[in-house]
């Protein structure tokens, strides 16, 4: 929701729960008065100087129009997501990821691990991802020394006796 758009707050910003703010005598499932977010990139007011970028986002009301009658909601304009790592990561299948693959590749196939986790491409978003990021990859140390051990491995799987195929 477009809350404070000048300062940043806008959908899409992204930041961190720090509280939660209830009135006397009312704690969850209640509404808090308030949630208290570190936003990681907010320009505007702060609640306390030594927590920059700190914002109280307070209940709103929506309402529907629909054919029964108007109703209305209260929520806090919140949305949560996770983070994990690319390791962490493999073996998901997620509907929708904001993959940062990093500056270079330490690990070969890494970005590959990071992209298959998603169902399509179209529902991932994939930063750095520069043409430079991607023709780094044959430079990668690691990648050099992957393919000289699959080239000894491949020489010594050819390299095998005869009578060690006929052993049982």
């Amino acid at each position: 929701m477009n809350l404070w758009a000048d300062v940043g707050l806008c959908n899409g910003a992204t930041g961190a729960v720090l509280d939660f703010f209830y009135a006397n005598n009312q704690q969850p499932p209640d509404l808090p008065v308030a949630a208290i977010v570190k936003f990681d990139d907010c320009k505007g007011t702060v609640i306390n100087d030594s927590i920059p970028a700190c914002v109280p986002i307070c209940p709103i009301t929506v309402t529907f129009d629909l054919l029964d009658g108007i109703h209305e909601r209260q929520q806090v304009p919140l949305k949560l997501a996770w983070a994990t790592t690319i390791h962490e990561s493999q073996g998901l299948t997620l509907s929708k990821a904001w993959i940062d693959i990093g500056k270079a590749e330490k690990t070969a196939g890494i970005s590959y691990v990071a992209i298959s986790t998603v169902k399509t491409l179209s529902s991932c978003i994939t930063e750095p991802m520069t043409f430079e990021r991607l023709t780094s990859l044959k430079k990668s140390i690691n990648l050099k020394y992957r393919l000289e051990e699959e080239i000894r491995l491949e020489q010594l799987a050819h390299n095998i006796p005869t009578w060690h195929n006929n052993r049982k």
